[in-house]
């Protein structure tokens, strides 16, 4: 554009033909660049994320998808005028994480890379006869050795270990499994549910895990696994781990219809790919 041209556009907008002084556009200037500056302070402010554990599900209006138990990144401004105040969070403290009876999905995620690393190092990496799917069994019950589904729900109030209304069921397990642990299973793994409460869940071992686990299925089969709770690699022929997994063809394979009701802790089973199972815990505890 000419010189021309912006004079006679400038003469235009500022009106009866008078240039502004040198103060006036310096002025505007100023105004200008403090608008600039408000704009990236808030810019700043709004981009200024925590991390928060959800310890209620959110009213109507707030964020949406959003229940309690989960882990969620929310503005700062927003956790510490709202959620907090209004005991609807608290900051993702590790403190708070074991107050909650949670998992920090960070520190799982950290775990989960460290157990298939030692798992790499355990297993040769030119064994071509390797079982992929042994392997994934192996880091997933690796994994999920030391943690625990936590589900929340209200109860009947003249029935306190009652849930009502709703209950738990495997679609649940799902959800919180990709939620609380960042675990997300494809459809062709199963989760069944071990339908009456375990006493003293946290204090059984592997070994007694895997032993409520068969008796679901009225066996008394051992289910293969490649690591020993000692650390020492297990040499099993071919045979012996086809006869002793599940039939994924079979029972296994359709959808698990148990609903659980009551409040307390309770044991089921993931099958993967190949039937090999790993154990998961979980708790029903009450809002």
């Amino acid at each position: 554009m000419s010189s021309a041209l912006c004079l006679s556009s400038l003469v235009r907008r500022v009106g009866r033909g008078r240039l502004p002084s040198c103060s006036t556009i310096l002025q505007q200037q100023q105004q200008q660049q403090q608008q600039q500056r408000q704009q990236q302070r808030q810019q700043l402010r709004h981009g200024h994320q925590v991390r928060v554990i959800i310890t209620r599900d959110l009213p109507e209006g707030q964020m949406r998808g959003v229940y309690a138990g989960e882990v969620h990144d929310v503005a700062a401004g927003y956790a510490r005028n709202y959620l907090v105040p209004q005991k609807y969070a608290v900051y993702a403290t590790p403190r708070n994480f074991d107050r909650c009876g949670l998992v920090d999905p960070a520190v799982a995620a950290r775990e989960e890379a460290a157990a298939a690393s030692m798992l790499e190092v355990v297993v040769d990496e030119n064994d071509d006869e390797v079982d992929e799917d042994l392997r994934a069994a192996d880091v997933l019950r690796s994994y999920l050795r030391n943690k625990s589904v936590r589900i929340i729900r209200n109860v009947d109030p003249n029935v306190p270990v009652m849930c009502h209304p709703g209950h738990v069921d495997s679609r649940n397990l799902r959800e919180k499994l990709s939620r609380q642990l960042k675990i997300d299973l494809e459809e062709h793994e199963k989760i069944h549910i071990r339908n009456e409460p375990v006493v003293g869940l946290e204090e059984r071992g592997e070994g007694e895990l895997m032993q409520l686990l068969m008796e679901m299925d009225g066996g008394d089969k051992r289910i293969p696994t490649r690591m020993e709770e000692g650390g020492e690699e297990i040499d099993a022929d071919r045979e012996s781990q086809s006869d002793a997994v599940a039939d994924v063809d079979g029972g296994d394979a359709k959808d698990c219809d148990v609903k659980v009701k009551q409040i307390g802790d309770y044991v089921a089973k993931i099958t993967l790919r190949g039937g090999y199972v790993v154990p998961l815990k979980f708790s029903v505890v009450r809002r």
